[in-house]
């Protein structure tokens, strides 16, 4: 018998159990779909944060390196600025080349050799107004300067400011070199200058040299932009040689120094002179035609985050075919592994950056508008005296800054806020722990945040400088002394000659300029030469100084001046003193130095040392006076005349018998006698 048909509710669980089956297949295909794609968004997610991390830390090294260099240029610029303006040196070399001595030579060397030796130069020399040698750290120098040395010289000496030359090789030295010409004046006289060299190699290349993050292929260089080309200064890792030869043409667009010199900052992606895809940054030195440019090949710096996500997109397709929800748990474990392995690796990275910044005293903040408060980096920390991952609110750091400072960096932080602009400033802090005192120099960049307008923030840069600002005070000090150690005179300690005709100089203008008395007093041992014939010159000298102490503590005012003149000879100068009023403290002077009491058998005046006094005044009386008078009238030479009416007065005073002052009719400048 045939079989029966199949019933209807049989053929009908068929159906059911084939479209079932088809369902199933198609959530499990759905379910692995969703979880590929949802691997696939975690991982893109991930290699975009890893892109940016990468990316933040090669600004952060670039805008350190860049820094650096900037501040090596700025320092021996300021150093150079500084000679320009030292008159004592200027005067010194006036001096020795108007009166050659051993003295005068060994304290020009030795102030060379002090500027070589502090500020870490190869070499410092002082120039004539021709370029001649004069002049070495070590002694006596013969030599003329190379040709570009020459036309910056020529320029520095008709622009009365100082002129550097660019990094360069020359046969004057066996190693490369940057220059710095500093000129030298007395008065509008050009004397010459002082010649600065430092050897790049041990100075300023291992600035972009240094890389604070194992790399195969990073690099930083400073370049600088010609007509028609880039060169680079600083030596190449991959190129021997390369230093102040290897020149990129600016049709070279792909090039990344290319692309700084024509105006790329931050970071970008380009080929290098290798022709390899590179990830790069660049800054400019500020101040400067340099460029710092920081790179690493991209697939280096990215080879880890192809391999995981390769890696996460097969493991999902593989596993997921067996169990979604097992392959995604899988996954989501191992991502949060290489995270973690990630953020490990980011550490070790930043751990070398502290490394760098804390060997160079440099340390990283981040400053949020919207909340005021600063991000300190422990290096930074370390700085404010802060432990290290504490953040730092707005009210803390202005209470440490110094209350001399406060005002100017207030005022510098507002508008950086206000106007976006970059942050470049010195100024002290107070740290509360130790109540010390430190320098430190801020640099930092205004960066808005679209997402949290208008609010934005300042990443940048602290650096503690209180060494430098220590030696840069040592250097002031040795100015000072040796300053008046030129202006003093050795036996008596009091003013020199040379003090006092600069001091006249300026009182004279003064009195001209406000129409103000001015005296002068000459002075006179009497029979001093009887005195050195009878008692030797060893009391000789301390009579001098007794006298000198005598006349020192006749005068109260701080722009009153006793010098010795020469020999026995003293002068003092009174400004805003009339003629009975200089002739008081003549007599006053006569009766201190009489009740000093210093025997004198050889005198034919008295018995003791005696002085005699010429009294001079000048007092100018303009009617409605030209600029072209009072100019005329300012004149520092003119003031020979007052020293002139002294002179005679002391002269008339010997002529009476001596032991006395004697004045000289008040002179009296007016328009008609200036007519």
């Amino acid at each position: 018998m045939p079989l029966p048909n199949a019933t209807p509710s049989t053929a009908a669980q068929s159906r059911v159990q084939h479209y079932a089956a088809k369902a199933l297949v198609m959530l499990a295909l759905l379910a692995l779909g969703g979880v590929v794609w949802k691997v696939r968004e975690v991982f893109h997610a991930r290699q975009a944060q890893e892109r940016h991390y990468a990316e933040s830390e090669l600004h952060i090294i670039n805008q350190w390196q860049a820094e650096s260099v900037a501040k090596w240029r700025n320092q021996r610029l300021a150093d150079a600025m500084a000679l320009s303006e030292d008159a004592l040196l200027a005067k010194a070399l006036a001096q020795w080349r108007a009166a050659p001595s051993p003295t005068n030579e060994l304290l020009l060397t030795e102030r060379l050799r002090v500027l070589q030796e502090q500020a870490r130069y190869s070499a410092a020399y002082l120039l004539d107004s021709q370029g001649r040698l004069l002049l070495s750290a070590q002694g006596a120098a013969s030599a003329t300067l190379p040709k570009a040395e020459q036309l910056a010289l020529k320029s520095a000496l008709s622009s009365a400011r100082a002129s550097s030359v660019e990094p360069r090789r020359d046969p004057f030295f066996a190693f490369p070199f940057f220059s710095l010409l500093a000129p030298l004046f007395q008065g509008t006289e050009p004397l010459g200058a002082v010649w600065l060299v430092s050897d790049v190699r041990t100075d300023l290349y291992p600035l972009a040299e240094k890389w604070p993050t194992a790399s195969q292929s990073a690099e930083s260089s400073i370049v600088a932009r010609s007509s028609s080309d880039v060169l680079f200064l600083s030596p190449l890792r991959h190129r021997k040689d390369a230093e102040l030869s290897f020149r990129i043409p600016l049709t070279q667009h792909g090039d990344p120094v290319v692309q700084a010199v024509d105006g790329a900052r931050g970071v970008f992606y380009a080929n290098d002179y290798r022709h390899t895809p590179v990830m790069a940054a660049a800054s400019p030195v500020p101040g400067s035609p340099w460029f710092v440019v920081s790179k690493i090949d991209t697939a280096e710096a990215f080879a880890n985050a192809k391999s995981r996500e390769v890696l996460a997109l097969s493991l999902p397709i593989t596993l997921g075919l067996l169990f979604a929800g097992l392959v995604f748990a899988a996954l989501q474990r191992r991502a949060r592994l290489r995270e973690e392995n990630l953020k490990l690796e980011l550490q070790r990275n930043m751990h070398w950056l502290e490394g760098a910044q804390k060997a160079a005293t440099i340390g990283a903040f981040a400053y949020d508008t919207s909340t005021e408060t600063f991000t300190l980096s422990s290096m930074a920390c370390s700085i404010f005296d802060y432990k290290a991952g504490q953040t730092m609110r707005l009210s803390q750091w202005v209470s440490l800054i110094h209350p001399e400072c406060r005002a100017r960096v207030l005022a510098e932080h507002q508008s950086v806020l206000q106007q976006h602009q970059s942050l470049r400033m010195q100024y002290r802090i107070c740290r509360d722990s130790d109540q010390e005192t430190r320098w430190i120099q801020v640099w930092g960049e205004f960066e808005s945040l679209p997402s949290e307008a208008p609010h934005g923030r300042v990443t940048g840069t602290v650096q503690d400088i209180t060494e430098r600002k220590q030696t840069e005070q040592a250097l002031a000090d040795y100015r000072t002394a040796l300053e008046q150690k030129v202006r003093l005179d050795p036996l008596t300690h009091i003013a020199n000659r040379r003090a006092l005709d600069e001091h006249v100089s300026t009182q004279w203008q003064r009195a001209m300029r406000q129409q103000r008395p001015l005296s002068l007093l000459m002075l006179d041992i009497d029979h001093f030469k009887h005195y050195n014939d009878h008692y030797g010159h060893i009391e000789g000298d301390e009579c001098l100084q007794r006298v000198a102490q005598a006349l020192a503590a006749s005068v109260s005012r701080v722009d009153e001046m006793v010098a010795r003149y020469g020999g026995e000879e003293f002068a003092i100068l009174l400004p805003d003193t009339d003629a009975p009023q200089a002739m008081a403290m003549a007599q006053k002077i006569c009766a201190a130095v009489g009740n000093l009491g210093i025997a004198h058998a050889a005198s034919a005046t008295a018995a003791h040392v005696t002085i005699s006094i010429g009294v001079a005044c000048i007092h100018p009386l303009f009617i409605a006076p030209s600029a072209e008078l009072i100019h005329t009238l300012e004149d520092p030479s003119m003031a020979q005349m007052l020293f002139e009416q002294a002179d005679a007065a002391l002269y008339a005073a010997k002529q009476q018998g001596r032991n006395r002052a004697v004045l000289q009719p008040t002179l009296t400048l007016n328009t008609d006698d200036a007519a």
